[in-house]
C-alpha cells in the first residue's frame, strides 16, 4: 500500500505506513509517521544504544549537533519509551541489539530512496562505517520514498547484529519522522515533541520484546 500525503510544498510517501496525520494540526503539533521492516522479529532483540548527540542536517558540510539540554531531554524520552517496552539502555554500544540514530532537519532537503544508504546531498559523515563498525553504510529493507520539512525529525533504529547481512549494509528496521510543528522555523517545542515520540511508539505496538 502506497499513500502520497501534501505537507505544504513537500510530499512524503511511504509504503505500508501507519497511521494518517490529521492535516488540521500541522502548524500546531508534531505530525507522525512511522515504518518498519515486517521480517525483523523485535522480541528477540534485548539491548539498545543512543549516541549522545543528535546530528543536524543542514547546508553546512560538516557535522554539527544540537544543543547539550535539547538532546538530553530527546534522549530520555527514547530511552524512557524503549525501557517501557522491554528493552534494555547499554552505553557499549558494541554490545547493543539495536542502535537509534536520532536526525534534526535544519534546512530542506531532499531524499528519495528504497535498499540504499544514500540519503543527502553531501550529507555529514557521522552515521558512517567509522560510527557504527565494520559496516559500509545502511540501507532499508522496506521500501520508503520521501522528501522532507525543516525543524523535523528523522529516527532510524539499526540491527546492529543481523542475522543475514545484505553486502555488509546495516539494515534500518524502524523509522520515524516527527514534522509538521512550524515548519520554516527552528523552534523546537520540547514538550510537544516529548508527546510526539511517544506518540510514534504507541502507533509501532509490534516494536516490543514482551
Amino acid at each position: 500500500m502506497k499513500k502520497l500525503i501534501l505537507l505544504l510544498s513537500v510530499i512524503l510517501a511511504f509504503s505500508a505506513c501507519e497511521k494518517d496525520p490529521d492535516m488540521e494540526r500541522l502548524e500546531d503539533d508534531y505530525l507522525v509517521y512511522t515504518n518498519h521492516d515486517s521480517k525483523t522479529n523485535f522480541k528477540i532483540l534485548q539491548t539498545f544504544y543512543l549516541p549522545s548527540r543528535i546530528l543536524i542536517i543542514s547546508d553546512d558540510e560538516t557535522s554539527t549537533y544540537l544543543d547539550e539540554e535539547t538532546t538530553e531531554s530527546i534522549l530520555s524520552a527514547y530511552t524512557e519509551n524503549m525501557e517501557e517496552r522491554g528493552y534494555r539502555l547499554t552505553y557499549n554500544k558494541t554490545e547493543a541489539d539495536l542502535g537509534i540514530q536520532i536526525s534534526y532537519i535544519q534546512s530542506n532537503r531532499f531524499f528519495a530512496g528504497h535498499n540504499t544508504g544514500q540519503w543527502w546531498w553531501q550529507y555529514p559523515s557521522y552515521w558512517t562505517p567509522d560510527y557504527w563498525g565494520n559496516w559500509k553504510e545502511w540501507h532499508y529493507p522496506f521500501e520508503t520514498n520521501y522528501s522532507y520539512n525543516t525543524n523535523s525529525f528523522l529516527i532510524e533504529m539499526v540491527n546492529l547484529h543481523p542475522i543475514q547481512a545484505v553486502s555488509n549494509l546495516l539494515p534500518v528496521v524502524w523509522n520515524s519522522y516527527l514534522t509538521g510543528f512550524k515548519t520554516g522555523t527552528r523552534h523546537i517545542d520540547l514538550r510537544l515533541l516529548t508527546k510526539a515520540i511517544r506518540q510514534s511508539f504507541e502507533q509501532s505496538p509490534y516494536l516490543t520484546n514482551h
